[in-house]
């Protein structure tokens, strides 16, 4: 009883912060604008600016950062092991080809930043987010070539595997911040407290300000179109059971911190990626089932997430 206590409380500050959000996103000073500021706000400001600073202060020393790079092979391995269990399932399943690729994407690939971090420095604190920011750096890539490649093929649309505009994608700036805040510790250098100072208290706007939006988020879908199709049943099965219990047999035997453990194995149960209805929709892709699924898996990843924690925390002992 009292891990489950523990579980529910790790995560009702962020859904207050969440229900803050969908209560106040139908005022005339918030809107579609205000959610637009916030998420822009966000990705390209106050998350960045957490990057640098959480970098440059969990890994002072280069023996912590090549630690820190030592894991980069776990997420990326984790990635690719869900993207076989997608493509096995399309096929077992007999997922409607128009949405394979829309399938594939929903279970292979999180949101790592919006949801992501909050929810890990939530549950594990500030110490976590270097290996929540490896699971983003592997997310990251492998959705803008194969995840990208995979919807544009729904749509019918020829492309390459590896294009100029996935790479540029890549350039995300909370993946500059995260690189930022490694060459400042491979050279050793400490910055000055006027800079530290600001890039702190901004960075650290970036958990509620991304619970407030997506709160918005939820406000403003239609909820008379979240009726769960039999590819969204299989979806969420595959994505909430199936695939974090094949995962999670596999991180409990593999020679990493139980903080690692527990990291990746909630990154992977996140919801799907915002970017991915707009990659769907840029590439004529199945958009409504795209933009149901990040509904969805939004909510019963909130819901899901004290169970996974309670889970965890009775197979680490």
């Amino acid at each position: 009883m009292a891990l489950l206590i523990q579980a529910v409380t790790s995560v009702l500050p962020l859904l207050l912060m969440m229900a803050l959000g969908f209560a106040t996103s139908k005022k005339p000073w918030f809107g579609k604008t205000g959610e637009s500021f916030l998420s822009k706000f966000c990705m390209q400001v106050a998350i960045p600016c957490y990057m640098i600073v959480n970098v440059s202060t969990t890994c002072p020393t280069r023996a912590d950062l090549m630690d820190l790079l030592k894991l980069f092979p776990v997420p990326f391995a984790a990635i690719f092991l869900l993207l076989g269990l997608a493509f096995i399932a399309v096929r077992v399943l007999n997922v409607d080809k128009k949405m394979h690729g829309c399938f594939i994407n929903v279970m292979s690939f999180s949101n790592t930043v919006i949801i992501g971090f909050p929810v890990t420095i939530s549950l594990f604190g500030e110490e976590s987010t270097p290996i929540a920011m490896s699971y983003y750096v592997a997310n990251t890539v492998l959705f803008w070539s194969i995840g990208a490649y995979l919807l544009r093929k729904d749509g019918g649309m020829k492309s390459k595997l590896i294009s100029a505009e996935g790479l540029k994608k890549l350039a995300s700036p909370p993946l500059m911040g995260f690189l930022v805040g490694i060459a400042l510790v491979i050279l050793g250098i400490t910055l000055p407290t006027w800079l530290f100072n600001p890039l702190q208290k901004v960075g650290n706007c970036a958990t509620p300000l991304a619970m407030v939006m997506t709160g918005s988020v939820l406000r403003h879908m239609d909820v008379s179109q979240l009726k769960p199709t039999r590819e969204m049943k299989y979806l969420l099965l595959s994505r909430f059971v199936i695939a974090p219990a094949i995962l999670l047999t596999i991180m409990l035997n593999l020679p990493l911190s139980d903080m690692a453990k527990q990291v990746y194995l909630i990154m992977t149960v996140m919801p799907a990626m915002t970017q991915f209805g707009i990659v769907a929709r840029e590439a004529k892709a199945d958009y409504e089932f795209a933009a149901m699924a990040i509904a969805i898996t939004t909510v019963v990843s909130m819901i899901l997430i004290p169970c996974y924690i309670m889970l965890i925390a009775f197979l680490m002992g």
